[in-house]
C-alpha cells in the first residue's frame, strides 16, 4: 500500500499499469486501462483459479460419460435453506430495509428471505437421499439485491447474501464427494447496475432491426440508431466499454416473449443492460471470466440463461472453448445447457450442430452468416474434443414436451397428445440437432406455477407428476419441493404483514406472481407456502423470519421422508438409476386411451441390449382397465 501510494506521489501509477500489467486479484477498467488490460486480466484470472484450486486440497472431479443419465434437482438459492443467520443483511434492496424496520410487510414476498450455500450444503445428504445426481443452482454471482439472482453486478464474486467463493468452491467439492455433479445458471444476455442510464436515447426498434440485419448479412459494426451509456461509478469494471453493449434501449414485455430483432438485440428492462454479443473482444472477455469458475471451483457445467436473446456465435464460442478448457483439465464432457423459449428453429441455431456440418460450416441450414464465419474460427477446437464434436448447446429444455405432460398429466389434455409430440416438427427440430436424450424435462420450474397448484390438496396428482419425470425420455428436473408437494398456496389466516396482509391476499389470488412459485423450504422463511402433504402444509406462513431449524437434516421439519410422496418420488428415482432402459433407452409408445381427457398412458423404453421397461400411468381420477401389451421377453418394467 505504501509503494502504491509512494509511486503515485511521483506521478508514476500509470506506469505501474503499463509496465506491470493489471493485477489478477483487481479488476481492471475497460473504458481507462484498454480492452486488452482486461483480457490479459482474465486469462490470468483463470490460471489463479487453478492455483487456488489446487491449494484447496479438494481434487478434481471427471464428467459423466453421458449426461442423459443424470437426475436433476433445481435449487433456488435464496429460497431453499437458510444455513448462516449472519449473512442475511447483506446485499439488501432498499425498500425490504425500510420495510422490515416496520410491521407492514408489503413487498415480503420478493425479499430475500436468507437462503444460502451454506444452507444447501447442510442439506447435501437429504438431496443424495431423494436419488439425484446433479443439483442446478440458480445465480450465485454478485448481484443488484433482488433474491433471485438473475440480474448479476460482477461475475467473480459470489454475492455476499448467497456467501463466499470459498464456500461455492466447498459446496462443489462437498457434493462431489458424494455424487452429485454441480450445473451453475450463469446469465449472459446481460448485467444490471441501478445507477446507469442513457445519456443518449436509442432508437429502439430501429437499432435492433439494424443490428439483427448485420447478424444475418455477417456484417460487423454497430448502428447509427443506437444509445449511448453513462456508467455509473460503481459498473462492473472489466465489462464498462459502449463496445460490449447493443445499447439499443429496454423490452416491451411483447418484444421479450416475441421472435423479432428486439428479442436478442434490446434490454430486458431498464437497467438490464444488453450485451453485443457479436463483439470477439466480449465474448472473449466473457468467456475467460466463467473459465474461471471452473478453474476455481470445478463446477461440472452451466446453464445459459436467456439464450435465446444472444446471438448464435456466442453460443458457438462460449460452448466450444469452455468444453475445451474443461477437457484441458480434466472434464471431457463439460455440460452446457441453455433456455431458449421460443420456436424449435431458434433452438437448433443454439443446439448441438446448430442446423450447420461441424466438418464444413458452408454446409448450413437456414442461420445468420455470422454463424457460420465464426464456426469457421472454431472448427479445428470443437472437433478435436472427446465427446461433443460440434459447436453448439449440448442441451436445451424442452418446454414443448414438458408444456404437453404436464397438461396430459393435470388431466387438461388426452394422453395420445405425448405421442402426437414426439412425431411432430419441433422434436425432429431439436433431435436432428443433437441427442434428444440429453433434454431436460420437467413439469415446474421458477419460471412456472407448481403442479400442483390446480390440485392443492392431491397428492396423487403430485405422486403422478413425479413419476412421469422418474421413467420418461430425457433428464428429468425436480423443482425443490416438489417432493414434499410444494403447490404455491398462500394460507390467508396465516400471514403476519400487518396493514399490508389484504395486498398480499391479492397478490396470492392472482396465481401468476412468480414469487409463488418459489415458495420457502426452510422453517425460518418468510414466505412458507402450502402443500399436498400435511404435515408440510401445516408449516405455512407469510411474515418476519421466526430463525433457524435446530438440529440436523434428518429431524428438520420441511425435510419429512416419510410420506407417500417422498418415499415414492426417492423408490422411482432410484429405479430409474438402476434401470439402464429407463436412465437412457428409446421411447415407444404402446396404448394410450381417453376419455374426457382422462385416460391411461401407456409407453416402453428399450436399452441398446434390447431390454424393455414398460410404464403405465393412469391419468384419470378413477381406475382404469388395462388391455393386454406385449413386451421384449426378460423386460424388467
Amino acid at each position: 500500500m505504501m509503494v502504491k501510494k509512494f509511486l503515485t506521489f511521483l506521478g508514476l501509477g500509470l506506469c505501474l499499469v503499463h509496465a506491470f500489467g493489471v493485477q489478477a486479484s483487481s479488476q481492471p477498467d475497460a473504458e481507462k486501462d484498454g480492452i486488452q488490460a482486461v483480457k490479459n486480466w482474465a486469462k490470468k484470472k483463470v490460471v489463479e483459479g487453478e492455483k487456488q484450486f489446487k491449494a484447496s486440497g479438494y481434487k478434481r472431479q471427471g464428467s459423466p460419460d453421458f449426461w442423459g443419465q443424470q437426475i436433476i434437482y433445481q435449487i433456488q438459492v435464496d429460497r431453499f435453506n437458510n444455513g448462516d443467520l449472519s449473512n442475511d443483511g447483506q446485499n439488501l434492496e432498499d425498500h425490504q430495509k425500510r420495510e422490515l424496520q416496520s410491521s407492514d410487510l408489503w413487498n415480503i414476498l420478493s425479499y430475500r428471505h436468507g437462503g444460502d450455500l451454506k444452507g444447501i450444503l447442510q442439506r447435501l445428504d437429504y438431496i443424495a437421499d431423494l436419488g439425484v445426481t446433479t443439483l442446478w443452482l440458480t445465480p450465485v454471482f454478485k448481484h443488484n439485491g433482488s433474491y433471485h439472482g438473475y440480474c448479476t453486478t460482477d461475475f467473480t464474486q459470489v454475492d455476499p447474501g448467497f456467501g463466499t467463493n470459498e464456500e461455492l468452491r466447498q459446496l462443489v467439492g462437498e457434493a462431489h464427494k458424494r455424487g452429485l455433479k454441480v450445473v451453475l445458471d450463469v446469465v449472459v444476455n446481460h448485467m444490471c447496475d441501478p445507477k446507469t442510464t442513457y445519456s443518449r436515447p436509442p432508437r429502439h426498434h430501429q437499432c435492433a432491426n439494424d443490428l439483427s440485419g448485420k447478424n444475418w448479412s455477417g456484417a460487423s459494426g454497430g448502428s447509427s440508431n443506437q444509445g449511448e451509456l453513462a456508467f455509473s461509478e460503481d459498473f462492473f469494471g472489466p465489462l464498462k466499454s459502449q463496445h460490449f453493449f447493443n445499447r439499443c434501449g429496454a423490452n416491451s414485455t411483447e418484444d421479450m416473449q416475441g421472435t423479432g430483432p428486439a428479442a436478442v438485440y434490446g434490454d430486458f428492462v431498464a437497467t438490464m443492460f444488453d450485451f453485443d454479443t457479436r463483439n470477439h473482444d466480449f465474448q472473449e472477455i466473457f468467456t475467460e471470466l466463467h473459465k474461471y469458475w471452473i478453474s476455481y471451483a470445478d463446477v461440472d457445467g452451466f446453464r445459459m440463461d436467456a439464450a435465446k436473446h444472444i446471438t448464435e456465435d456466442f453460443v458457438a464460442y462460449f460452448n466450444t472453448q469452455i468444453r475445451a478448457y474443461a477437457n484441458s483439465i480434466g472434464k471431457h464432457n463439460f455440460f452446457i445447457i441453455g433456455e431458449v423459449a421460443g420456436p424449435s428453429d431458434w433452438i437448433g441455431r443454439r443446439l448441438g450442430k446448430m442446423f450447420s456440418n461441424p466438418d464444413n460450416p458452408n454446409d448450413h441450414g437456414h442461420v445468420p452468416s455470422t454463424l457460420t464465419q465464426r464456426l469457421w474460427d472454431l472448427k479445428d477446437i470443437y472437433l478435436k474434443t472427446p465427446v461433443n464434436k460440434y459447436p453448439g448447446l449440448n442441451a436445451a429444455y424442452d418446454f414443448a414436451h414438458s408444456g404437453t405432460a404436464r397438461a396430459v398429466l393435470a388431466g387438461e389434455r388426452p394422453p395420445s397428445a405425448v405421442e402426437d409430440y414426439f412425431g411432430s416438427q419441433y422434436f425432429n427440430d431439436l433431435a436432428a440437432q443433437n441427442d434428444y436424450r440429453l433434454s431436460w424435462v420437467l413439469l415446474e420450474i421458477h419460471d412456472w406455477p407448481r403442479f400442483a397448484a390446480k390440485h392443492k390438496t392431491s397428492m396423487a396428482k403430485s405422486l403422478l407428476g413425479l413419476s412421469y419425470l422418474a421413467f420418461a425420455q430425457g433428464s428429468p428436473v425436480v423443482y425443490y419441493g416438489q417432493e414434499q408437494g410444494f403447490n404455491g398456496d398462500c394460507h390467508f389466516d396465516k400471514i403476519q404483514a400487518g396493514k399490508a396482509g389484504p395486498h398480499i391476499q391479492e397478490e396470492c389470488k392472482g396465481g401468476y406472481s412468480h414469487e409463488l412459485f418459489r415458495q420457502d423450504m426452510f422453517l425460518g422463511g418468510m414466505s412458507r407456502l402450502g402443500s399436498t402433504v400435511k404435515e408440510i402444509n401445516d408449516l405455512a406462513y407469510i411474515g418476519k423470519s421466526q430463525g433457524q431449524h435446530q438440529g440436523g437434516w434428518k429431524s428438520d421439519p420441511f425435510l419429512h421422508r416419510g410420506h407417500e410422496l417422498y418415499r415414492s418420488a426417492r423408490r422411482f428415482l432410484h429405479i430409474r438409476k438402476s434401470c439402464a432402459a429407463l436412465s437412457y433407452g428409446r421411447t415407444q409408445f404402446r396404448w394410450l386411451e381417453a376419455k374426457n381427457q382422462d385416460g391411461v398412458l401407456a409407453f416402453s423404453r428399450t436399452d441398446e441390449f434390447g431390454k424393455e421397461a414398460l410404464v403405465v400411468l393412469n391419468t384419470s381420477w378413477f381406475a382404469q382397465g388395462l388391455p393386454e401389451v406385449s413386451v421384449n421377453d426378460g423386460s424388467n418394467g
